[in-house]
């Protein structure tokens, strides 16, 4: 029960990592909390769901046009709802929200409640250590999202525009001053960050079916990796989200599955207790 209840863990904790990247990166370059995140997972999970099922498209030209078409309306709402309200964080953070629930009923009213998953990218279980048996679909998932994380991290270290984001959210003001267009890098970050919600959305798709309102405990628990790991901090959320998966899953293994969620929020409250910037958040001097 331990190796498997550690493998879910990783699994779902890389899944978290990912998810709460995008809400990080955009919150340390433009200050504005995204309550639409989960439905934009939601939104990739279905592109999938209807690219490769009910078109019958290859299954990972179906992910990767997923995820395009949510990255464009991204900037689609950087640039028709974000936009006009800079200078009023509560303004983005209101229509965001009804933005969450404008696209809930969308998804209801086209999709019907019942849940849609696309098909598995790979079949069968793989022993894993002579422990157990562990689905493939599961492990692949693993490996898609880890793939995702590195690429994210090496396009901050080594590009340009990876360049550009980290000057931006360390001094705004100087990054204006040495000629850095914030209103393009506003429009793309936003749009960075919805495609990583639907990079994880087309990632655990196949593992978990998603149904209109899914979206909402994945925004929540990106919002819980963010604060655990450190406002910003994309480190944080690597380590955040590796903690809570593996809090959530021993804690389902070894007390009760009724409280898995609760788990994540009582560590949560423990580390903001001792450290109230979390894990790897600066203190603003």
């Amino acid at each position: 029960m331990f190796s498997l209840a550690l493998m879910n863990g990783i699994v779902i904790g890389v899944i978290y990592a990912l998810s709460a990247l995008g809400v990080s990166l955009v919150v340390g370059i433009m200050n504005v909390i995204n309550f639409a995140h989960g439905e934009l997972y939601i939104l990739a999970g279905y592109f999938s769901f209807i690219f490769a099922d009910a078109l019958g498209w290859n299954i990972y030209v179906s992910m990767a046009a997923a995820v395009g078409l949510v990255f464009l309306f991204g900037i689609l709402i950087e640039y028709s709802l974000i936009r006009p309200t800079y200078g009023n964080d509560m303004y983005s953070l209101i229509l965001t929200f009804i933005l969450s629930i404008v696209l809930q009923n969308a998804y209801l009213l086209i999709f019907g409640p019942y849940p849609n998953k696309p098909p598995n990218w790979i079949k069968g279980a793989t022993n894993v250590f002579g422990q157990f048996y562990y689905g493939n679909q599961r492990l692949a998932a693993l490996v898609a999202g880890v793939i995702v994380i590195a690429a994210v991290f090496l396009m901050l270290k080594k590009t340009w525009f990876g360049k550009i984001i980290r000057a931006a959210s360390q001094d705004r003001e100087m990054a204006e001053l040495n000629g850095v267009n914030t209103k393009a890098l506003n429009m793309l970050s936003f749009g960075l960050g919805c495609a990583l919600a639907g990079a994880a959305g087309v990632i655990l798709a196949p593992v978990f079916p998603v149904s209109p309102t899914s979206g909402v405990p994945i925004a929540l628990t990106a919002f819980v990796v963010v604060v655990l790991g450190g406002m910003g901090s994309m480190w944080g959320c690597v380590v955040g989200g590796l903690a809570l998966g593996l809090v959530e899953n021993f804690g389902a293994a070894f007390i009760s599955t009724g409280y898995k969620h609760i788990f994540g929020f009582i560590i949560l409250i423990l580390v903001l207790a001792i450290r109230p910037v979390g894990l790897f958040g600066r203190s603003e001097t």
